[in-house]
């Protein structure tokens, strides 16, 4: 993997999270529309490159931890509470201050780690899917790393840990690059072929999610649709010219 990977893998969690400690802006609500784009441009790298690959290389067993992955990212939301779709979930009477940070910081970077195993595998198999991935990695972990933070200073988190929550997610997707470029080495191509399965069904949930839960009542405006047809072009662009 190229070098500057990883510093845009580093850099777009570290920016988001450090923009949200100096500012005074707490949430993303006038970041919707690029949420929906991030969402789009996700999706779009997940059926051109992801999918088409498994079911050509796989048998059924891709359909279900496909599904699996989809579930247990439905799962861990229960402790990330949506931030890694940039915003919060919480229930109607649930204050900010109940919400436990260190379940958000765990879950947030498990799905990180998982996001990185891609990119360090030989599963993309040319620079074109590897870098319209790694665009759709940044355009959401961005986000997510803002979200995250927002919620540490609403609880009044001292700089230190602040800081320290950044740097650690901040660097779990190139953990996970690393890890897998490891693990090619000492398993089967069958079996990351099954691990990379589950892990596209994660990716799934969360481009699927972000576009349909980033605005009010669910509605696709005018702006919200635009900037879902720009993410489609850009990862279709991507794609064929790289």
């Amino acid at each position: 993997m190229k070098p500057y990977y990883y510093l845009l893998l580093i850099g777009f969690p570290l920016a988001g999270g450090l923009i949200a400690y100096y500012s005074k802006v707490q949430k993303l609500n006038n970041f919707r529309l690029v949420l929906a784009f991030g969402g789009a441009y996700l999706l779009s790298v997940v059926l051109f490159h992801f999918i088409p690959h498994l079911y050509t290389e796989m048998n059924v067993w891709s359909g279900i931890l496909l599904l699996a992955g989809f579930f247990f990212q439905l799962f861990i939301e229960r402790f990330s509470r949506g931030v890694e779709h940039g915003h919060l979930h919480l229930h109607k009477h649930t204050k900010l201050s109940a919400v436990v940070p260190y379940e958000i910081l765990i879950s947030l970077c498990l799905h990180s780690f998982m996001e990185g195993l891609p990119l360090g595998s030989d599963f993309l198999l040319n620079d074109s899917g590897k870098l319209s991935f790694l665009f759709g990695i940044v355009l959401h972990e961005f986000p997510a790393a803002f979200a995250m933070v927002s919620i540490l200073k609403g609880q009044s988190f001292n700089r230190t840990r602040i800081i320290l929550f950044i740097a650690i997610y901040a660097c779990m997707s190139t953990l996970g690059v690393l890890s897998s470029q490891t693990l090619t080495n000492w398993l089967s191509t069958h079996i990351l072929e099954y691990v990379m399965a589950f892990v596209v069904g994660t990716f799934l949930h969360i481009a699927t999610t972000i576009l349909f839960e980033n605005s009010e009542n669910h509605k696709f405006t005018t702006g919200k649709v635009f900037a879902i047809l720009l993410g489609i072009l850009l990862a279709a662009a991507v794609s064929l010219t790289f």
